[in-house]
């Protein structure tokens, strides 16, 4: 399950780094696995001479250590963010993001010193604390790897190629790995004069597998140094099949997850999306690190989490007089105590109140008094484990003695900083706080604290915001640039993988029409970007069976579908998800199913992509289709609910969808302006649709298109927040009932009931309205009053539309609208109190 926690979290290996010893050190690694170089293997490996030439020149410059670079002064950037949402397309909250800065400086003599300049972090639903401290990037040290991961895993250059960790493309043997290109040439001219030739070496993988990349790398043509890239992972990672994968190779089975696990968390996947690098020429020779940047989304359930990891560097000085101490030695750390743990083993601490704190006594008697008392019991509970390790060693339990002794060294360890931290700061404004070890020992880093720590937040060495935009902390347009390689062109080779069978709990849905209805998938990675996927569904309820059959092309951030369908469609897919699996679960508790169902059948070409231009920022789908549509029946098939069976009503009536052949075009783009959930934030998304049909309406016309705009902003108000949502549609042509306009229900006028018919309810136009006043600060859990007004109808009746359906409530939200509660009365037409729970709310 390594392989979980390193594509799950990006930067998981680093933050777990710093957060325990570095026992990689004293484990014995997997032997190297890696498949024989054949002469076929080798002749096919490259395109052209020149590609061969370029990765043998790469792969000496990757190993070889350039003696003359004696030592830098640099200052370090890290930023990580991850978000979480139910839907690829729709509002997107940031779950956590931390920044940290340092000052890292490195000589061949005396080692890598790290001082912490700045340090703060964002957990919007509770608050947040997180010391990074043991993965702070660092430029170069004798060894490091140019290519970049946010993972232990490529921290240290290997020389061979290794199949129990990722596939290096620059490895020795990687020949049976990837294939290699020469690509475009550019050059670069010098502030003396001097010129010099990078040329691109475009690698791609034999075969679609997460462990390999595919990428654009240019390399300096006379020295072999990498300059810049972009790469991305080769296939998509199926965490499960990862994770049995490695028990089976380790002989340890029993380790497999258990199906039922699965069963409930599936699918399970994670995927690196795109990586670049880039180096700058520094004192006119020296290759150095200037930016990392990485992205990626994992996958669990129905759950997404976008990750992006960001890294940058600037040098004070390359080559500057080195006037370093030595960092300590293992020997050295063995004398005073230290060898056991790190100098800084990091910490983070989610759920850091938000409200006013305590009253301290600040005063240097009581702050010495404090500590006194910690460094009292700390070390009374290292003697206790000391004991306790005794006790099992005694007992023969090696293991567990060295648990236990190595617990007991870490609260030793922090008894000692106090006393350390005390005595430093008597005469200077920093102090020695530790070793650091990293890469399995390869990497020692001595750390110097700051005596002060209360500017961590407002350093000069961080942005302004914690809150600010990406773009001005990487630079957008450079990077874009370096992305456009990452096309549909670069792909692993065609090499059709086994199929994997999948069915579980993410496969099951409720609803009036096919009651429980069961699906699995049968997918196969094929090669060329391409995946093959059938899913097929029936329902118990109507016993019709469903099924989608497609081929999907990805390049990573963006993909191409056609495939061939048997569906139940949604009429109202302007709002929710009723297909989801959240209200398939509000259908079986208390039978208020608000989708409105009809039957299709036909193929499609669909796409999705981050908008391209002036649109940067935005998530487009698209979709071109012809297919027939027809009712799927007006009565329910199903009234078996768990508030039935205490007596309470059932589910109400479907629409009677008119039976018609559609060729058409749709599609959607959305995006959120400002990630501060306490800033002012806008979410706002675009909506159209337009077909022809071979029905004719009251005029004589063919066809219809309809266009949805919306969008929500938010802004903290002194003691709460208050969000506004507005949305507005209009058609042209005469709309069939499976493509109208629906108002009512949970989705848009809350203490109303969705209804298929009724003034005010459907119709060709529609307007909505919303408001919430959300009552304190705390995002993790929000009490909110609320107002929702709307109309739909008739075009000519917009201007005067009638009495609206309205209502009003309380409502109460969970991690930031993730989960949410409403207690709901309608004023106009029904006057009925509703209660409901459901997921992705707006507010």
């Amino acid at each position: 399950m390594r392989r979980l926690a390193f594509i799950l979290l990006l930067h998981a290996a680093s933050a777990v780094v710093a957060q325990t010893p570095d026992s990689s050190a004293r484990t014995t690694p997997r032997p190297i696995r890696r498949q024989p170089l054949t002469p076929e293997l080798l002749r096919t490996a490259f395109a052209d001479a020149r590609a061969r030439t370029l990765l043998e020149r790469a792969r000496e410059a990757r190993i070889a250590q350039d003696s003359t670079l004696r030592a830098y002064d640099a200052k370090t950037y890290m930023r990580i963010s991850m978000g979480m949402g139910f839907r690829k397309i729709g509002r997107q909250r940031l779950l956590l993001r931390t920044e940290q800065a340092a000052r890292v400086r490195w000589s061949r003599a005396s080692g890598i010193w790290v001082e912490p300049t700045g340090r703060r972090a964002a957990f919007p639903l509770g608050g947040a604390e997180l010391d990074m401290t043991a993965a702070t990037p660092i430029p170069y040290f004798p060894g490091r790897e140019s290519l970049w991961i946010p993972s232990a895993q490529m921290g240290v250059a290997q020389a061979e190629v290794n199949e129990n960790e990722m596939l290096h493309p620059l490895a020795t043997g990687a020949e049976a790995y990837y294939r290699y290109a020469t690509g475009d040439s550019v050059s670069i001219r010098l502030p003396d004069g001097r010129s010099i030739a990078l040329r691109e070496l475009r690698i791609t993988a034999r075969r679609p597998e997460w462990r390999a990349f595919v990428g654009s790398f240019w390399f300096d043509i006379e020295r072999g140094n990498l300059v810049r890239a972009a790469y991305r992972m080769a296939a998509e990672m199926d965490i499960w099949e990862a994770a049995a994968e490695d028990a089976r190779r380790e002989g340890k089975r029993e380790d497999a997850p258990p199906k039922w696990i699965k069963g409930m968390f599936s699918p399970m996947r994670a995927n690196l999306s795109a990586v670049t690098v880039e180096y700058g020429l520094y004192e006119g020779r020296f290759w150095l690190p200037r930016l990392n940047v990485a992205e990626g989304e994992a996958q669990a359930g129905f759950v997404r989490v976008p990750m992006k990891v960001e890294e940058s560097f600037r040098y004070n000085s390359v080559n500057g007089r080195d006037s370093l101490p030595a960092v300590p030695t293992p020997a050295e750390m063995r004398a005073t105590g230290d060898d056991t743990v790190w100098a800084s083993r990091g910490y983070i601490n989610i759920g850091v109140p938000g409200g006013r704190a305590k009253a301290i006594d600040t005063t240097a008697a009581a702050r010495i008094a404090r500590e006194d008392s910690i460094v009292r019991r700390e070390t009374r509970r290292a003697d206790s484990l000391r004991a306790d390790a005794d006790a099992a060693r005694a007992k023969g339990d090696t293991a567990r003695a060295r648990e236990l002794t190595t617990e007991a060294g870490w609260h030793t360890w922090r008894a000692r900083q106090i006393t350390r931290r005390r005595e430093g700061c008597a005469r200077d404004t920093t102090y020695y706080a530790g070793t650091i070890s990293r890469y399995g020992g390869a990497v020692r880093m001595g750390v110097r604290m700051p005596c002060d720590t209360s500017r961590f937040a407002t350093s000069a060495d961080l942005p302004a915001s914690i809150y600010g935009p990406d773009e001005a902390i990487v630079g957008a347009a450079e990077r874009d640039a370096l992305l456009g390689a990452l096309d549909f062109g670069l792909q692993p080779e065609w090499a059709p993988q086994k199929p994997v069978f999948h069915t579980g709990l993410d496969l099951l849905r409720y609803n009036r029409i096919e009651a429980l209805s069961v699906g699995a998938t049968v997918t196969s990675v094929l090669g060329k970007g391409y995946t093959a996927q059938l899913v097929g569904r029936i329902g118990t309820g109507d016993g019709v069976p469903n099924g989608d059959l497609s081929l999907a092309r990805s390049s990573g951030r963006a993909e191409l579908r056609f495939g061939a369908f048997h569906r139940l469609g949604v009429a109202n897919d302007d709002w929710g998800a009723p297909l989801s699996v959240g209200a398939s679960l509000a259908n079986l508790l208390y039978a208020r199913d608000e989708g409105f169902y009809y039957r299709t059948w036909g193929a499609e070409l669909a796409g999705a992509r981050d908008a391209p231009g002036p649109l940067g920022g935005a998530t487009m789908v698209w979709r071109l289709f012809a297919e027939r549509q027809r009712t799927a029946g007006v009565d329910p098939n199903t009234q078996a609910s768990l508030a039935r069976v205490f007596g309470h009503a059932g589910f109400a009536q479907n629409i009677d969808a008119v039976p018609l052949t559609a060729l058409g075009a749709g599609g959607e783009l959305a995006r959120t302006f400002g990630v501060d959930p306490r800033g002012l934030r806008f979410d706002t998304r675009l909506r159209g649709e337009a077909a022809f049909t071979d029905r004719a309406d009251s005029l004589g016309s063919t066809g219809y298109g309809r266009v949805v705009v919306d969008g929500t902003l938010s802004r903290s108000l002194g003691g709460g927040a208050l969000a506004v949502t507005g949305a507005a549609g209009g058609s042209a042509g005469e709309l069939p009932p499976q493509r109208a306009f629906y108002i009512g229900g949970l989705q848009t006028v809350r203490g109303q009931f969705a209804r298929p018919l009724g003034a005010g309810r459907v119709g060709d136009t529609f307007w909505l309205g919303r408001a919430e006043l959300g009552l304190g600060q705390q995002l993790a859990l929000r009490p909110a009053l609320f107002y929702d007004i709307g109309w739909a109808g008739r075009r000519a009746d917009f201007a005067r539309p009638g009495r609206p359906l309205s209502g009003v409530g309380v409502g109460l939200s969970l991690l930031d609208g993730l989960v949410r509660i409403d207690l709901a009365r309608g004023i106009w037409p029904e006057r009925r109190w509703r209660t409901d729970i459901y997921l992705e709310a707006r507010f």
